[in-house]
């Protein structure tokens, strides 16, 4: 069945499937930086570096700006009324200059005025790294021969475009325009000549129209003039055959019948004030004239004077009356007297009435007459007023086109203002001088990009490598791999000279092992060190998984040559000899043979040839005569050994048994797994499998692949063991709990 390769950090939940805790993944980021710093710190500074020398080579570009106002509400002295303009056509009307500033035709003409073809500053532009490239590969692929005048002036006015950068400052009313150049001063030339060119043509544009206008202008005055004479023509015309006439207060024949129906109301006003008098000076004169009210008498001075004479005599009659009696003398010629004297009154009121009865007879004819001519006048009125009506129509035209020639003229007199005196509405302000400072490169800003930049690259650069890298480098993706423990965790060995005081070397006369210090030995020769400590950790480990009485044999293989397999091997079996057991190491890597190289050279047999029976095992093992250590060689010779006669089941097992019969613990290095079937074939004849890997030198997928190329010997396999750790790393990827007490050593 084969093991497929897990990631190695999942996220974490906790046992009842809830989501674990925020920022969880924190520790993992950091350890991910600890890892990768180098890679991100390498990238930022390469990139850093680039940008320096792009500051130290890139040629100094200075900006000259000159700001613009475009104002539709400017003063006009030939404009009668300002413009009135709302916010979406003042936006449409500067957008549009923008795009006027920035289009080809004004570069065109600012070339052809400037004469930039032939300017020495200009010319000296150059077109940078990439258009030299690109002007260089053009020229080396061919052309059509010398440049025409006209490719000339569009190559100028193609990198004027590039130089100009045309912008709106926010939502006002002012335009900035910047041109970058080596050169401050031709910036600050280009830049207001630029501005120059666009006023100029807004003035002769405004001039053309004006022109323009006014020529259309001037022939449509002259035909809405005659157009409007002939209209009022026609209205003198109709009045004159019609008899209407008009005055300063109105029409003639309605101005005439107000004042003859004004005179009428006066008239009736007058009969009825001449009938009144009438009837009251009828109505005095049949009551008794001496008590009667007499308002009309009152302003005749002889029936006052009579009215008083009266009064006076009736004084007398009664004082007489009321001294000497009714009878007497004086009292009745004073009673003569008042009857003379209301004679006298009857007849003064008979005469008003007279006077009073001939003007009510005048007034009834004075107003019968005016009644009878308002009449006539109104009769003659209503025919004026059906001929008005023809006539207000031919006025109403007269005055349309009356007004529509005085408007025309108005417009026509604003045209031929403007051609002689066009104003743009735009305005210069400010203008562009020489700059003091360059405007690129920016130092800080470059750097800043670069630094982002280098960073940013540095780390998808070290995310990639972490994606590539799936090396197995702690216990957890041991597990996650290969569903096996890892029995233990190995420092990288320092390299040991031969030369070490305190040791000998091999003696083939008596089989002795070498003794002095070497990494096959380290756990006899280091006996505190953290390779020691792990070593034997790794070898208790071993008993607790097999606790079976009798001896044990126990085989290290590695995916791979250059595993380590040998060192674990002979440590291991240092470590079980430490321990007290007796223990014997067995070379049966026959191809390659690198501990019976290393302890053993000159061997006169081995492992070979006790599985072909030829020697019994006391006469080809070799001791250590500090550690009390048995080792058994591979063969004698390089070509003593033939792996498919040695492995076959007959010599194997007899191998086996041989090894068994004498010794509690037997460890063999046996050949990579990944090279030759020899391993597959030799582990299903031991007790226990030891998978030996370097630290990170190995994918998951490679070594689950291992594991199934192992075939039944899976559920011997004991544990996985990581050799050449890199302690200083190790906190790196969060497995530093799983050996507290490993420290360090150097590395040669």
């Amino acid at each position: 069945m084969m093991n497929h390769y897990t990631p190695i950090e999942m996220p974490a939940l906790s046992p009842n499937g809830q989501e674990t805790l925020p920022f969880r993944w924190l520790p993992g980021l950091l350890r991910f930086l600890r890892r990768r710093w180098l890679t991100i710190a390498g990238t930022a500074a390469a990139i850093i570096g680039l940008g320096i020398v792009y500051l130290l080579v890139a040629t100094a570009q200075f900006t000259a700006t000159t700001a613009l106002l475009v104002d539709t509400r400017q003063g006009n002295p030939f404009r009668q009324q300002p413009l009135v303009t709302d916010a979406q056509s003042d936006n449409t009307l500067i957008e549009s200059q923008v795009e006027v500033i920035r289009s080809e035709g004004l570069a065109r003409a600012l070339v052809v005025q400037q004469d930039l073809v032939h300017d020495a500053d200009f010319n000296s532009l150059g077109n940078g790294i990439i258009g030299t490239i690109v002007g260089t590969l053009s020229g080396l692929m061919g052309s059509d021969g010398p440049a025409s005048d006209a490719k000339i002036r569009s190559l100028a006015v193609e990198k004027l475009m590039k130089l100009v950068t045309v912008r709106r400052i926010g939502m006002t009313s002012v335009i900035e325009v910047s041109v970058r150049t080596p050169n401050p001063a031709l910036s600050a030339r280009l830049a207001n000549a630029l501005m120059q060119t666009y006023l100029q043509r807004q003035v002769a544009a405004l001039s053309d129209v004006s022109s323009l206008a006014s020529g259309w202008m001037q022939k449509r005055v002259k035909e809405l003039r005659d157009e409007a004479i002939a209209a009022d023509r026609a209205v003198q015309d109709y009045r004159a055959a019609h008899n209407i006439l008009d005055t300063d207060k109105g029409q003639f024949d309605a101005q005439q019948l107000g004042d003859f129906s004004l005179q009428q109301t006066n008239a009736r006003s007058r009969l009825a004030d001449a009938q009144a008098k009438f009837d009251r000076i009828n109505a005095i004169s049949a009551n008794p004239l001496a008590d009667a009210s007499m308002s009309e008498a009152i302003e005749n001075t002889v029936i006052v004077s009579l009215r008083k004479q009266y009064l006076d005599a009736r004084r007398r009659e009664s004082e007489w009356s009321s001294r000497y009696g009714a009878n007497h003398t004086a009292a009745v010629n004073a009673r003569s007297e008042m009857a003379e004297l209301q004679t006298s009154i009857r007849n003064e009121l008979n005469r008003i009435s007279d006077t009073y009865r001939s003007e009510l007879e005048v007034a009834k004819a004075n107003e019968a007459e005016l009644t009878r001519q308002l009449s006539v006048l109104a009769a003659k009125a209503a025919a004026v007023n059906s001929d008005r009506i023809m006539l207000r129509a031919l006025q109403s035209a007269a005055d349309s086109y009356k007004a529509i020639y005085e408007n025309f003229l108005q417009r026509y007199t604003q045209a031929v203002q403007d051609q002689s005196f066009p104003i743009t509405e735009a305005r210069v302000m400010s203008a562009a001088v020489p700059p003091l400072k360059k405007s690129w490169p920016k130092g800080v800003l470059v750097l800043g990009l670069a630094f982002v930049l280098g960073v940013l690259l540095g780390f998808g650069l070290a995310v990639l490598r972490e994606l590539l890298d799936q090396g197995l480098r702690t216990p957890a993706q041991i597990k996650a791999a290969t569903g096996t423990d890892c029995l233990g965790m190995l420092p990288r060995l320092a390299m040991v000279s031969r030369g070490v005081a305190g040791g000998q070397g091999a003696e083939p006369s008596v089989r002795h092992l070498p003794t002095y210090p070497s990494a096959l030995r380290h756990v006899v020769d280091q006996p505190t060190s953290p390779f020691a400590e792990a070593m034997r950790g790794i070898a208790l480990r071993t008993v607790w998984r097999r606790r079976t009485p009798g001896s044990q044999v126990i085989g290290c293989v590695a995916p791979r040559p250059g595993e380590g397999a040998s060192t674990i091997a002979a440590n291991l079996a240092y470590a079980f000899a430490e321990a007290g057991y007796t223990t014997l190491l067995v070379d049966l890597d026959l191809r390659g043979g690198a501990l019976t190289r290393a302890l053993a050279p000159q061997n006169a047999g081995g492992a070979a040839e006790i599985a072909e029976g030829a020697v019994p095992l006391e006469q080809v093992v070799w001791r250590d005569p500090q550690a009390g250590l048995h080792f058994l060689p591979s063969a004698a010779g390089r070509s003593a050994a033939h792996p498919a006669r040695v492995l076959a089941p007959l010599r194997a097992d007899r191998l086996l048994a041989a090894l068994r019969a004498g010794y509690d613990r037997v460890v063999i290095d046996l050949p990579a797994a990944g090279s030759t079937a020899d391993a597959s074939v030799l582990a299903e004849l031991l007790d226990g499998l030891l998978l030996v890997s370097s630290w990170g030198g190995l994918e998951g997928e490679a070594l689950a692949e291992v594991l199934d190329g192992l075939h039944g010997s899976r559920d011997k396999l004991l544990g996985v063991v990581l050799n050449r750790v890199e302690l200083r790393r190790l906190e790196q990827y969060g497995a530093s709990g799983y050996i507290p007490a490993l420290r360090p050593e150097p590395v040669a």
